[in-house]
């Protein structure tokens, strides 16, 4: 499956419209970063609140949400696809990746010059990771339903490719990178899968949202 229809990653400041310059792009920016959180909240809540009811406490529920380990799992798997995909090692790609983003890493792989070694190294973090959206959707089946999370990943790279031992001009050279790592959690009979990582998304401009809020967001 895609992206959950308008998932809201809010700017960096850089790319923010200014308060100064433009006041009323500003506040309406914000305006909505609140109003799209309380959306998202609102969408775990019900995602919990429809599961059965726990044996063991009264009124609690079997779903747990576990927001906190949303970033460092996210880490773990955004450092494993790189490091699996430039080892060429497709069976670790298929457990932790969705579909969509394996199938690229798989054609990637294939279409590499016979000889041709792949070194990935993330270098450093930049930033701390912050988890920037997290959001759920339920499935007309019921106990089928599917959560996604959106975590920010500041971070030094560098990806060197070798032939024969010689290393391929222009690369192994180091590159600061923001990436926006959506990982993806399925239910089934409200029983949770893996976390694996969906792909990649970008920040979102003022122009899709005033799209958004057109089409009755």
């Amino acid at each position: 499956m895609g992206l959950l229809q308008d998932t809201y990653i809010h700017p960096s400041f850089r790319n923010q419209p200014s308060p100064i310059q433009e006041p009323l792009s500003a506040f309406k920016l914000q305006w909505n970063r609140i109003r799209f959180k309380f959306r998202d909240l609102f969408s775990l809540i019900i995602l919990k609140y429809s599961s059965p009811k726990g044996k063991s406490s009264f009124g609690r529920r079997e779903l747990k949400l576990n927001s906190s380990i949303i970033i460092p799992t996210a880490l773990a798997l955004h450092k494993q696809m790189y490091s699996s995909f430039a080892a060429a090692e497709t069976p670790t790609l298929r457990k932790i990746c969705c579909d969509g983003i394996y199938d690229s890493f798989r054609a990637r792989i294939a279409s590499r010059p016979r000889g041709e070694q792949v070194t990935w190294e993330l270098v450093k973090y930049n930033r701390r990771a912050k988890l920037v959206g997290n959001r759920a959707a339920r499935f007309p089946i019921d106990g089928a339903a599917v959560r996604q999370a959106v975590v920010r990943i500041c971070s030094t790279q560098r990806l060197t490719r070798a032939r024969n031992g010689v290393v391929v001009g222009g690369s192994g050279k180091e590159k600061d990178v923001v990436e926006y790592v959506v990982v993806q959690r399925t239910y089934s009979n409200w029983r949770p899968g893996d976390w694996q990582i969906w792909g990649t998304t970008r920040e979102t401009s003022l122009e899709e949202v005033k799209g958004w809020l057109n089409r009755g967001v």
